[in-house]
């Protein structure tokens, strides 16, 4: 849920991410927040600029000879009509891309990034629990996308939703049944050893052996690596490069083992204020299935998308599935006027157990508009969002069955590009 700070710490934060942004700046993305794209050049390209440059679609870069670290920074600050106002998101991470191995295309790298709300900007210790990410990688130099190995505390591979860049966001939240996993610490950030491999130009691997149930960030950090095993193909079709169309659809499952002590909660769209839950424990398998395409529509970007996850939970006897689907489309897009992004989001989740006959059924809906300012070379932002949130289901479950609305209106400034489709 979204922690709520005080004047003093609006200020302070706002300070420290002056101090860090340089004149013009921007991160990148990726792997839960952010994979940076600090790729060495293909044949016909410029030679990457030496020394200290800004790259609007990856952040600061410092790069010598074959050395480069990138470095970035975002702030989100959500603004409530009718409550106190609030910090969303504030992070600040880094890639560092050491020189390759000799006579081989591979490099390691060193990558983090630190979520200042997650500790109330360090008013709340540990101080581990910022870190959204933070490891360590092998990886192809030219394309991470090739093949990447990692250890550390980087996402769960299988959610889609889950590895959207935080900074590229359309919405304040990412789906419910995404975010009320979180409740049980599934998905997320989590520690253990990751590897992706394109098998060819249309099908992509990935496997991981990790905890499962929350590491750094979280109260009680787990890092018994092996206690979950996770495997995900994505198929993105072979399209015209002519043609403005994407096309992605991924196919995931994972065993999570000896979860404790934890309930699935349900919350509402925008504030994730509790509305019901269950109780979420003993070995989770979950199923994940995703589809996103990109396409013109009367001549402007169009992207429409959707997820779907089930979990079944052996202890409690439990089981949750829902997803979302939603459509996204580029109204305009031009340097003077700025480019206004409209969408609208629908989210559906449903949770029972063995032990209730009836099972309850959350719905939302969220819609609004993100518009990158002009002038602003997409680094800053206003977002505006509604949701409305309704549950039906038997009291066991559900704590508030009254429907739900809620209003933000958000400011983004970024080190990195907000790109919508």
């Amino acid at each position: 849920m979204m922690a709520e700070f005080t004047l003093r710490g609006s200020m302070l934060a706002a300070s420290l991410l002056l101090a860090a942004v340089p004149a013009r700046a921007d991160p990148p993305t990726g792997s839960g927040g952010a994979t940076p794209a600090t790729q060495q050049p293909t044949v016909g390209t410029p030679a990457p600029v030496q020394g200290l440059s800004f790259m609007p679609d990856v952040g600061v870069v410092l790069r010598s000879g074959d050395f480069s670290l990138t470095t970035w920074a975002f702030a989100e600050r959500l603004f409530d009509p009718s409550g106190p106002d609030s910090w969303r998101r504030f992070r600040q991470g880094a890639e560092i891309d050491l020189p390759r191995f000799g006579g081989s295309n591979l490099r390691p790298v060193v990558f983090y990034e630190f979520d200042l709300v997650n500790s109330d900007f360090f008013r709340i210790k540990p101080f581990r629990r910022g870190f959204e990410n933070l490891f360590v990688a092998l990886q192809d130099a030219d394309d991470p996308g090739k093949f990447r190995i990692l250890i550390g505390e980087n996402t769960q591979i299988l959610s889609r939703d889950d590895n959207l860049s935080s900074g590229n966001l359309p919405t304040i939240n990412r789906s419910l049944i995404l975010e009320e996993h979180g409740s049980t610490n599934s998905f997320g950030t989590q520690f253990g050893i990751q590897l992706q491999k394109r098998m060819s130009d249309a099908l992509t691997l990935q496997v991981s052996t990790q905890d499962g149930r929350g590491s750094l960030n979280t109260d009680h950090p787990r890092y018994a690596i092996g206690n979950s095993f996770s495997a995900k193909a994505i198929l993105t079709p072979k399209i015209d490069p002519k043609d403005a169309r994407k096309l992605s659809l991924g196919l995931a499952v994972d065993r999570t083992g000896n979860i404790t002590n934890r309930s699935f909660t349900l919350g509402t769209a925008i504030a994730l204020a509790p509305i019901g839950g269950v109780a979420a424990t003993g070995d989770r398998f979950t199923v994940e299935a995703d589809a996103a395409c990109t396409f013109p529509l009367a001549g402007h970007p169009t992207t429409v998308e959707g997820e779907f996850i089930r979990s079944r939970f052996s202890g409690s006897r439990s089981d949750f599935y829902g997803g979302y689907t939603m459509a996204q489309y580029s109204v305009f897009d031009t340097p003077k006027a700025g480019d206004l992004d409209v969408f609208a989001r629908y989210d559906l989740v449903s949770m029972g157990s063995d032990a209730i006959t009836r099972r309850a059924t959350q719905q939302a809906l969220r819609t609004g508009f993100n518009y990158n300012l002009p002038y602003a070379n997409k680094l800053a932002s206003l977002h505006l969002e509604y949701g409305r949130t309704w549950v039906n289901g038997p009291a066991e479950i559900v704590t508030s069955n009254r429907p739900t609305d809620e209003f933000r209106i958000g400011l983004r400034i970024s080190l990195q590009q907000y790109v919508r489709h």
